[in-house]
């Protein structure tokens, strides 16, 4: 429609930006109503069974005699509804399995924007070969700062592990050791799925850049137009996939690694399982800081150095291709913006 010349009037921009408003107001007034899936008779686990005794009231005052503690299988046949409202089958099932399911449909997604991506035509496609070459060695350039990044960041990350070990080791009472453990092994956890979002992120957008040029200069030889609205496709479908993964593996692990601690620690313990996890989030943010940082530092730097060498020494227009510094530009460009 843009291609045509149509322009959406103001008063459909503006009904668009109400219904965004109205689906967040909907979706924080389910969560502040306390939807039934988090009211009691659901959680019961999440509260002390030694407080419940008006819940057992309701039922048979000969179920309501005993404690949570006495529910044995032959207890539990006659009082089914007392037993269960202290001792669910599986809770931190219940809570991981959502986050879980929401990341399988993220990761499906990604599957599907692949199919998307594959299908738009290269630049040799479109008879700009020149831009496929120099696509090539701007991802080349962008693989080789990640690898000199991670080997960096590899040591900072296995420095920082055992730091954690060490000072979780020394300052807890019970159970040092495992605890320690499990906030190390949370962190490293974190560290490596965000720095595999941030790999995963740059190889396909650098991918996608003479995609999203070839879009936009169209196919010359058949006559078929380019146009912005094709290269802005492009861009949004490469850009999503880094999107989703973000997304997709971030539900995944800290639901994984909640499973785990639960196993370890029980239920009962959400305090201490909590602390474990929060090694996750430490991690997976200290790789996404560390990433942005260098990522930021690397293109200024390409940036002016690229420009002081062309405009100013060489009195050619910036961006031109006779200057080899562009290539250290572009890639600047790619890795500060997908950290």
């Amino acid at each position: 429609q843009y291609d045509r010349g149509y322009k959406p009037s103001l008063e459909h921009e503006w009904r668009g930006i109400c219904m965004q408003i109205s689906l967040l107001i909907a979706a924080v007034a389910a969560v502040a109503a306390e939807p039934p899936w988090y009211q009691k008779t659901w959680y019961p686990y999440l509260f002390d069974c030694s407080d419940s005794a008006d819940w057992r009231d309701q039922y048979d005052s000969a179920c309501s005699a005993h404690s949570a503690n006495e529910c044995d299988v032959e207890t539990r046949s006659a009082c089914p509804q007392t037993c269960g409202l202290c001792t669910p089958s599986s809770p931190k099932m219940v809570i991981a399995t959502p986050p879980i399911m929401a990341a399988a449909v993220a990761f499906l997604f990604i599957a599907y924007l692949y199919v998307r991506i594959d299908a738009f035509p290269t630049g040799a496609e479109v008879g700009l070969a020149r831009v496929d070459e120099l696509s090539l060695k701007i991802k080349s350039g962008a693989r080789q700062f990640l690898e000199t990044e991670y080997a960096y960041l590899a040591v900072f990350v296995v420095g920082l592990a055992l730091t954690l070990f060490f000072l979780f080791y020394l300052t807890e009472d019970e159970n040092a050791y495992t605890i320690a453990l499990s906030v190390s092994l949370s962190f490293v956890t974190g560290a490596t799925l965000s720095a595999s979002a941030g790999w995963w992120g740059m190889m396909v957008a650098t991918d996608g850049n003479a995609k999203t040029t070839a879009a936009c200069a169209g196919d010359r030889a058949n006559g078929v137009p380019g146009s912005l609205n094709a290269g802005l496709n492009v861009a949004f479908s490469t850009g999503a996939v880094m999107g989703f993964a973000v997304v997709g593996l971030g539900l995944a692990g800290v639901s994984t690694a909640y499973v785990v601690l639960c196993s370890i620690y029980g239920d009962d313990d959400q305090a201490l399982v909590m602390q474990c996890l929060a090694g996750f989030g430490f991690g997976a943010s200290s790789i996404a800081l560390f990433a942005r940082v260098a990522g930021g530092i690397y293109t200024k730097a390409a940036d002016v150095g690229a420009d002081l060498v062309g405009k100013v020494e060489a009195g050619i227009d910036e961006d031109d291709p006779h200057n080899p510094a562009v290539i250290a530009d572009n890639v600047g460009d790619n890795v500060g913006d997908v950290a």
